[in-house]
């Protein structure tokens, strides 16, 4: 499983696209104050994003994602008020959502579990009935009766500390809290039930309208169901039981409708698109205690790519940050039980605690001497094979570092600074790691 917070990037790109118009019998919509309101709030979201250097721009992804956006909009202007724009947030969250001034963001975690076009494209067909149907306004006029976001906020809050400084899990979510508690409640927990059957039933018809395979959005919801990691904070798009409503739901209607002969998708094309927006996320779920996901994630692109220096130092870098931890869950971790007690420790215990926590077991024991084997042979491996690429030097000085093979390490920290650029951005610190590791091989004592 997965979930949340805050470091410094959010892959986006903007580009302003025609929408589908709602249908004509809908009754125009009227703005009030409140709305205006929730728009400049809006508005202020995706500026303060932009400020803060929480976009990225990637022109592979944006014509990427263009152009499927494009295929689902088609060529009718867009509602009042609505200028859609397509983003990528870097974000291991596995969630999309919109917001009513038309910006829709897909997060990096949910792009990492999609296999095709047609999947994507379930999710921004659903994505884009929210805007086109005002399910935010119409949402904020109704929370302004309850209290239900005090409590929404409180969770939010909670389960900001289990995240490391540095960690980009859950930005979106983040961002959004301080924007506005409406667009906290849209964007992470979703909307009304009825509004969002609405936007699955309303996102399927626009997908096969579109030439897709409307089975896609049925795979799309599976694949969400997946179970690697813990998550204080479980978003719309992966709750139970709505989740497997919405598989039901979803499988009902292609069986009664499917697009006639469907355009071709495949998962090749769809990974050549967005393989780095995989590449990033993975750094970022190592950066935020979700080294099983970030495997996962490496090891399909090394399916598809093999003998990519990059991802092949990703997987192990994942490997090694796994330490005592299988890479996989078993069947007791999968259970009620056995989550209840995963929450409890992630929540609780920091990085370093959970490792020992683990180590005092043979299973942990175990698993840390084949996760290390694993990522010393991955390193060894990329090496051969790319001698001059740095990264594998540098992650390989840091396995031998961890085990104390000092001289060994100290040999790879200066192979990486020699072969990295001048301006590195972790240079001094693997100086300091080279001057650490050398003062412990000469028989001094190793500084942390």
């Amino acid at each position: 499983m997965r979930q949340i917070y805050f470091a410094s990037t959010l892959l986006a790109f903007s580009v302003v696209l025609p929408a589908r118009a709602q249908a004509p019998s809908a009754p125009p919509f009227q703005f009030t104050a409140i709305d205006e309101k929730l728009l400049a709030d809006t508005n202020e979201l995706d500026q303060q994003l932009e400020k803060k250097g929480l976009v990225y721009h990637d022109p592979q992804v944006e014509t990427y994602l263009a152009r499927v956006a494009q295929q689902l909009l088609g060529e009718a202007p867009p509602p009042e008020k609505v200028a859609f724009k397509f983003r990528v947030a870097r974000d291991p969250m596995v969630n999309a959502f919109a917001l009513p001034n038309g910006s829709i963001y897909v997060n990096s975690g949910l792009l990492a579990v999609m296999t095709d076009e047609a999947e994507l494209a379930s999710i921004l067909a659903h994505e884009i009935t929210h805007v086109t149907n005002r399910h935010t306004y119409l949402q904020n006029r109704n929370l302004r009766k309850k209290v239900v976001t005090l409590n929404v906020i409180s969770l939010v809050g909670a389960a900001g500390g289990y995240f490391p400084y540095g960690s980009v899990f859950g930005i979106a979510l983040r961002s959004a809290a301080a924007a506005s508690e409406v667009l906290l409640v849209a964007t992470i927990f979703g909307y009304s039930q009825e509004m969002e059957r609405e936007a699955d039933s309303a996102g399927f018809n626009r997908m096969v309208q579109a030439n897709y395979d409307g089975e896609a959005m049925v795979h799309a919801f599976e694949h969400l169901d997946e179970k690697l990691e813990f998550e204080p904070v479980e978003p719309f798009w992966r709750t139970h039981p709505k989740l497997q409503d919405r598989i039901a739901m979803a499988k009902a209607m292609a069986r009664v409708e499917r697009a006639g002969k469907p355009r071709e998708v495949n998962e090749t094309e769809y990974l050549a698109a967005v393989a780095p927006v995989i590449r990033y996320n993975s750094i970022a779920d190592l950066d935020s205690r979700r080294a099983r996901t970030a495997i996962a994630r490496m090891q399909r692109l090394i399916n598809w790519e093999p003998g990519n220096a990059t991802d092949q130092t990703l997987l192990a870098d994942g490997y090694r940050s796994l330490s005592a931890k299988p890479p996989h869950p078993d069947t007791e971790e999968l259970s009620d039980r056995g989550q209840s007690l995963d929450r409890k420790r992630m929540l609780k215990l920091t990085a370093d605690e959970e490792q020992q926590q683990l180590l005092r077991t043979p299973q942990g024991k175990a698993a840390l001497e084949n996760n290390r084997a694993k990522a010393e042979s991955l390193y060894r491996e990329t090496i051969s094979q790319t001698p001059e690429f740095p990264d594998a030097h540098r992650g390989l000085g840091m396995l031998y570092q961890e085990q104390a093979r000092y001289p060994e390490a100290a040999r790879e920290y200066r192979e990486y600074l020699r072969l990295a650029p001048a301006d590195a951005p972790d240079r001094l610190r693997i100086e300091r790691r080279l001057a650490s590791a050398s003062g412990a091989a000469s028989g001094g004592t190793e500084t942390k």
